[in-house]
C-alpha cells in the first residue's frame, strides 16, 4: 500500500496515533454527511477506532475536523459529563425500570455522549449497580476482571482458528464472544491482535 507500519505489542498506547485515527477516519468517513453514531461505528466493526477517537480529541474534534454535524444531541450546547452530571442524567433516563438501558435506547434518547463517558469513566457495571438495575448482556465483575493479555491471546487463537480473516463484531456477538471483544478492544487495539494472529481486517462498508 506504499504506507509504512510500525508492530506495537497490545496495551502500548502508540498504536493509536493522531495520524492513524485521521487516515482510518478518512477512509470510513467518505461519502458521510454527518458524524454516525458510536452504535454505527460498532455495527461496521469499528469499536476500536471509535474508542481512539475518544482517547485523541473527543467526536467533537473530529467531526468538526472533517466538517461533520453531529447526530442525536439532545441540545446545541457541549456538556461536561461530569460524574454528577451523569447521574443525575441516568437518574432521569432509568427512571422506573430495573434494566440497564441498551446502546440503542441511549442512541434514541439522544445521549450517545453520555454512553461514551460512562465507558471512558467508571463503566457501566458501576453505575447499573450503583442503581440497582440489571444489564442486559454486560459482563460480569469477576469475569472483567480476569481478562489478562494471555486469556485474549489463546481464547482469541481458539475463536479464529481455521480463519483467514478478522471475524467481524457481529460474528464475535454472535458466537457469545462479546466479551472478548470487547476485552481485545480495550487491550491493545482490534488491528493489533488481528496482526498477532496474522488474519486480515475486512474493510468496513463505504
Amino acid at each position: 500500500m506504499g504506507v509504512g507500519f510500525v508492530r506495537h505489542p497490545p496495551g502500548y498506547a502508540p498504536i493509536w496515533t493522531d495520524e492513524r485515527v485521521r487516515r482510518e477516519l478518512g477512509e470510513y468517513l467518505a461519502g458521510h454527511t454527518a458524524w454516525p453514531s458510536r452504535a454505527e461505528f460498532e455495527d461496521d466493526g469499528l469499536t476500536a477506532l471509535r474508542n481512539a477517537v475518544n482517547r485523541t480529541g473527543g467526536p467533537d474534534r473530529w467531526a468538526a475536523e472533517f466538517g461533520l454535524p453531529r447526530q442525536n444531541r439532545r441540545s446545541g450546547i457541549r456538556r461536561g459529563w461530569t460524574p454528577d452530571a451523569i447521574e443525575a442524567t441516568l437518574n432521569e433516563f432509568i427512571g422506573e425500570s430495573d434494566m440497564w438501558p441498551t446502546r440503542r435506547e441511549f442512541d434514541r434518547a439522544g445521549l450517545s455522549g453520555l454512553l461514551s463517558a460512562i465507558y471512558s469513566g467508571e463503566g457501566p457495571d458501576y453505575w447499573a449497580r450503583r442503581f440497582k438495575v440489571r444489564r442486559h448482556r454486560g459482563p460480569s465483575p469477576r469475569s472483567h476482571a480476569i481478562w489478562t493479555e494471555e486469556r485474549i491471546r489463546q481464547d482469541l487463537a481458539a475463536f479464529c482458528a481455521g480463519r483467514d480473516a478478522w471475524p467481524t463484531e457481529r460474528e464475535f456477538i454472535d458466537a457469545g464472544k462479546r466479551d472478548l471483544y470487547s476485552a481485545a478492544s480495550r487491550m491493545g487495539g482490534i488491528g493489533a491482535w488481528a496482526d498477532q494472529l496474522g488474519l486480515a481486517r475486512r474493510r468496513p462498508r463505504a
